[in-house]
């Protein structure tokens, strides 16, 4: 029997020992605790979610895989940022490079540069077309302010668009009306030190706001061979203002700018030995933005928005190459009712983009400046086909953009709950994700090896206009239900079909006698990949008793991959299969120790990343809260206890130089006035 075959057979296992244990499984009484933290197990599954549908629903009700970090998960991870808050999603792979640079993605295809996953802040997309993903270090939030992150993993293009392939991220923060008062948030530790001040308040009966600063430093990280050259300072702040005109009405607008200034080693190729160099600079970062968006609401079933937001990217690339970037966007959409059996969301959008990119010794673009737009348009119905036990979910999202042209990025999804208890539901969709400004306008020195009589041979990448869109096909199963009282799963399984790659093709060598005589190899960027996917994702909590609660998850990831036409990518095959881990679990435990004392602890496990030679990982983190007064928290706490440091992820497409991640001890307080 073939490895794929038995753990498909696996997978089938645990869905249908799921479904018939939740059949046998007794009904629960709802509390009516308003506090996450109280919260029976229920009541949790019943949190409401937005992603999925563009419109509010019962997270245990969702027909995809979401996953919502509460503001209870927030503060008890103790985490200081979205890119570490976003390890505990399952099937979400996170990888810190250094002490600046985060690896993320979800069900494979991670990196520096990762491009499936599109990410939202407050509605706004934070996404930059030079290599279609997210430069994490620049996305600073305060996070005792955030409402919740709900991350779906697998498509979600018939909603959000283009670069959704793998999943969403949606990022939201509270409204200004449930941040009264004034917050300081400092945290001292071996490594990191940071301090956040906020004020909220009222300008009149029905307008609330709220402005917060940051500062936040990170030391440099250790490396096997001494040290680096890794830290980092930023600073952030911004505003958020939210106005209600009755009960129909709400008015948003929302500010934010940011500067960071992050050392790198990097490495470049060279003609002369050892053929690679390292520069040592600063990378400098600053941006803002500024969103408004009105929502009025028609009727229970019925409302329109309308939102939009502009956005500036400036930075300044450690060996000195600058890129700028404009963006504006504009959306509207509306929700109501076809009959008594229909729920109708439509919407429509246009972005624009204008951005300038500098040339380096390594890296050229032509043109240098460029100006993007895409435009686009999504109708989603929701038809019930027995009411409250089977829905029918079907809808589209089509795009015109520069890059590739026209886009379609339908799916259909099925909703059956046969109880209050559980719910099953069941997926195919289609996802591109478009082309970026690397892969149509630039040239790309990539290595260089000794060649024959010690003749360098200089491997460059050449981009293709005509490179077309990734695209895949995915296929989904889920099953969530409350087995007892006390204890909850979620499980999901996926089969995901990748066309149209990103290939590397070797092209016919040539000698260049100029300067330091060297044989070029141009490496031609193509579509000639194909890849086949599929994994489990499983979730549970089990709250022991009022005081403690457990929770914990596993996913296992397969990839396989080939080229259309032989051998064509220089790194073959396994630069696609080897650089997400094939296992990964955690389990946490939140325990009150009293009215006024919490103790959390985490541990994760993270299988190896055979491609960037990563070898597998345990870690824990441990913490204990003090709450004095009501107004006033103290915690202490240690990361990664189990280890002095360990490696997470090196980059196949980035230049930036790997560190370890080290254990951490820190203290926090926080401070409401």
């Amino acid at each position: 029997m073939s490895k794929p075959y038995r753990s498909i057979k696996t997978i089938a296992l645990i869905l249908s020992l799921s479904f018939q244990w939740s059949i046998t499984s007794q009904a629960t009484e709802k509390s009516t605790a308003e506090d996450l933290t109280t919260l029976n197990l229920e009541d949790l599954m019943n949190v409401e979610v937005t992603s999925v549908s563009k419109q509010k629903q019962k997270a245990s009700d969702a027909p995809a895989a979401v996953t919502v970090i509460t503001q209870d998960d927030i503060h008890r991870s103790h985490f200081d940022s979205v890119p570490e808050l976003l390890r505990l999603v399952p099937g979400v792979d996170v990888a810190r490079l250094n002490a600046n640079t985060w690896a993320i993605s979800a069900r494979g295809f991670n990196d520096v540069f990762a491009n499936k996953l599109l990410v939202l802040v407050d509605g706004r997309t934070v996404y930059t077309p030079l290599f279609a993903g997210v430069s994490w270090d620049a996305q600073e939030t305060m996070v005792a302010d955030l409402d919740r992150i709900e991350v779906i993993r697998g498509p979600g293009a018939t909603l959000w668009g283009a670069n959704a392939v793998n999943g969403v991220i949606n990022v939201t923060s509270k409204n200004a009306r449930d941040t009264q008062g004034g917050l300081f948030d400092g945290r001292y530790g071996s490594y990191e030190q940071e301090g956040n001040l906020r004020y909220g308040g009222k300008i009149d009966a029905n307008t609330y706001y709220r402005v917060w600063s940051q500062y936040k430093t990170t030391h440099d990280f250790p490396t096997p061979g001494g040290s680096s050259f890794d830290g980092w300072d930023s600073l952030a702040g911004g505003f958020r203002l939210d106005r209600y005109s009755g009960n129909d009405d709400t008015f948003t607008m929302i500010g934010n700018l940011s500067s960071s200034r992050t050392p790198n080693d990097r490495y470049t190729p060279s003609l002369l030995p050892p053929y690679v160099a390292e520069i040592r600079g600063v990378h400098n970062n600053s941006g803002g933005n500024l969103l408004g968006r009105w929502t009025h609401v028609i009727s229970e079933h019925s409302d329109f928005s309308i939102q939009a937001y502009f956005d500036r990217i400036d930075q300044t690339t450690t060996s000195g190459n600058r890129y700028t970037l404009n963006l504006a966007d504009i959306e509207f959409q509306h929700r109501f009712p076809l009959g008594q059996q229909q729920e109708v969301i439509w919407g429509i959008g246009y972005r624009f983009s204008a951005d300038e990119v500098g040339i380096t010794e390594r890296t050229t673009f032509d043109p240098i400046r460029r100006d993007d737009y895409t435009a686009s348009a999504f109708v989603q119905d929701d038809i019930t086909v027995v009411k409250n036990r089977l829905h029918a979910i079907v809808g589209t999202k089509i795009e015109q953009n520069s890059y590739s042209g026209f886009e379609v990025q339908p799916s259909l999804r099925l909703l059956w709950t046969p109880s209050e208890r559980q719910s099953l539901w069941a997926s195919v969709s289609r996802a591109v994700r478009t082309p970026n400004r690397f892969e149509e306008n630039a040239t790309l020195k990539l290595q260089v090896l000794p060649g024959p009589g010690g003749v360098p041979i200089l491997a460059k990448a050449q981009s293709d206009p005509s490179f077309d869109s990734e695209d895949v096909l995915a296929y989904e199963i889920g099953h969530r239900f409350q087995a007892t009282r006390s204890l909850s799963f979620d499980t999901t399984a996926f089969y995901n079909k990748y066309s149209h790659l990103r290939s590397f093709q070797p092209g016919t060598p040539s000698f260049d006698p100029t300067g330091i005589p060297h044989v070029n190899v141009p490496v031609d960027v193509s579509n000639k990949f194909h890849a086949e996917s599929y994994g489990v994702e499983i979730a549970s909590t089990w709250k022991v008793t009022d005081r403690w609660r457990l929770s914990g998850s596993y996913s296992l990831f397969i990839i396989k991959a080939a080229g259309t036409e032989g051998n064509l990518d220089i790194s073959g095959a396994s630069s696609i299969e080897g650089t997400s881990p094939r296992n990964q679990a955690q389990f946490h435990s939140y325990y009150d120790l009293t009215r006024n004392l919490q103790l959390d602890a985490s541990l994760y496990y993270v299988d190896s990343v055979s491609f960037l030679k990563v070898q597998p990982y345990f870690r824990a983190d441990l913490a204990m809260t003090w709450k004095p007064k009501d107004n006033v928290e103290l915690t202490v706490g240690v990361q990664n206890l189990l280890e002095p440091r360990h490696a997470e992820s090196s980059s196949i497409t980035s230049d930036v130089r790997p560190t370890d991640v080290p254990r951490t001890v820190y203290a926090q307080l926080v401070y409401r006035f």
